[in-house]
């Protein structure tokens, strides 16, 4: 089938919520108990979950006045149906044709109250590392600080719309002063006592409910306050999420329309990680040691297995990545040098991946005043990778397959320091979620990644980066 052609200009209609955008607000988010259930874990074998170590309730302690709870609730007289029942199945059923409606419509009703400009025109994204989406549709960015990412039109699109809604829901921040009682009586069995109607309006439309399903084995309180927290902390490591978008066209054709109710011209609204560096250096870096799902087609599993065999044992592989320097002949005329998916293909050992992710970073050839500003920003990677590598240790419940790490660094050596814009030295995120299921043991692959990642940049830290002038610490 010949490829789709766009014009470079999309135009979006997003306006101030009316008096019936804000009746649909309501009802959405009375809905939003419905995609927590979700995510509620049904493997009755592992409900005996341990308690957080010292390490996690820290971190909680940390984060605690940047998690407070959500206090929504959903109608429950279908909640048997919209479960997943058994281990190791994607965490939100994308059959079920009411559950996904509902989840587009929290997602589409988040955007429209979120954004009170008018989006007339998007420009693509510069210098997109990665993949495309399956139908070749670039990245786009609306300012100020925004990106477009295209919602694929198969089963990714939709599941990945409801992991970003299942974050926000769990991380909404509202004044509620008990929030493991409020967490328990909204997502624990149903048989405990009514929330009182004076805490807030979702208790009110909680109490309204007349089909009450019976307790089940599903809804453990442990098991939902650890999914919960999970997703809680999982917050601080993705990009922030404004909804999904769709720009105006009334005439898509069939084979634009999705099966799960995404098109062709459906948007995730999400933060820009490049928008707060001047020259942005990129990598991706496609995570876990299989990039399938346990229950793809063999021929599938043979084809990504050949793509990259080092990936079992490293834990991760580099994607594509895109570095500034000017001074370099094959630098494009705005500076950048790409490296696309041939070449990070082409790293077979440990040691080659190393190179590739020095390169990147720069080297040892830096003046003085560029490498040490190169090792702050990978000390702050670093930091932020010991933090993901914490909660794949504490997580029990998730996997993610075809998931990345993006790194972002500043490569303006150049900087105005009496700049308005406020620069960033680094960063790392996760990204990409179409593939994530729930899995008993939680993800190994993904852990085992993270820690060799961890170990390449810290030795890369420490042989070409490292002066007295500062210390690394974990």
């Amino acid at each position: 089938m010949p490829s789709l052609q766009r014009p470079a200009v999309y135009t979006f209609s997003i306006t101030f919520p009316s008096q019936e955008t804000t009746i649909f607000m309501a009802a959405a988010a009375s809905s939003i108990v419905v995609l927590l259930l979700f995510t509620i874990s049904t493997n009755t074998s592992s409900g005996n979950i341990e308690s957080d170590t010292k390490e996690n309730k820290a971190s909680t302690k940390k984060w605690g006045d940047k998690r407070e709870i959500a206090s929504t609730a959903a109608p429950l007289s279908s909640l048997k149906d919209s479960l997943k029942f058994g281990s190791g199945e994607p965490m939100f059923d994308y059959h079920d044709v009411q559950s996904t409606q509902t989840v587009l419509k929290m997602a589409k009703g988040r955007a429209k109250r979120w954004m009170s400009f008018q989006v007339s025109e998007c420009c693509q994204m510069v210098g997109q590392v990665g993949g495309k989406s399956e139908q070749k549709r670039p990245l786009l960015t609306v300012e100020p600080d925004f990106v477009l990412k295209p919602v694929n039109m198969d089963h990714r699109g939709i599941r990945e719309v409801a992991f970003y809604e299942a974050i926000e829901a769990a991380s909404t921040k509202k004044r509620i002063s008990n929030s493991n009682e409020i967490y328990r009586q909204l997502f624990g069995p149903r048989d405990l006592r009514p929330m009182s109607r004076r805490e807030s309006l979702i208790s009110w439309l909680y109490g309204r409910q007349k089909n009450v399903p019976k307790p089940t084995a599903c809804c453990k309180e442990s098991l939902i306050l650890k999914e919960t927290s999970l997703l809680r902390r999982l917050e601080l490591f993705t990009p922030e999420y404004f909804g999904v978008v769709e720009y105006a066209d009334e005439n898509l054709r069939s084979n634009e329309r999705g099966n799960y109710g995404t098109n062709y011209n459906s948007h995730l609204l999400l933060h820009n990680l490049t928008s707060h560096f001047s020259k942005p250096c990129v990598v991706d870096l496609k995570m876990g040691t299989e990039t399938f799902e346990p229950d793809a087609p063999v021929d599938k599993k043979l084809r990504e297995k050949a793509k990259y065999p080092a990936q079992v044992e490293m834990g991760f592989r580099l994607v594509a990545m895109r570095i500034y320097n000017t001074g370099d002949t094959e630098a494009d005329e705005d500076g950048y040098i790409y490296f696309p998916k041939t070449f990070g293909r082409s790293l077979e050992r440990r040691d080659s991946v190393k190179r590739a992710l020095r390169q990147f970073f720069g080297g040892s050839e830096l003046p003085t005043h560029v490498q040490m500003n190169r090792g702050k920003a990978i000390k702050r990677i670093l930091t932020q990778l010991n933090l993901i590598k914490k909660w794949f240790k504490d997580n029990t419940v998730f996997m993610f397959s075809a998931s990345s790490i993006l790194l972002v660094y500043e490569g303006d050596t150049h900087a105005d320091e009496e700049s308005d814009i406020q620069l960033d030295l680094g960063t790392a995120k996760m990204i990409d979620f179409g593939r994530v299921r729930r899995n008993p043991g939680g993800d190994f692959g993904y852990l085992k990644g993270v820690r060799t990642l961890i170990q390449l940049l810290e030795e890369i830290l420490m042989e070409s980066f490292w002066t007295e002038e500062y210390k690394y610490l974990e």
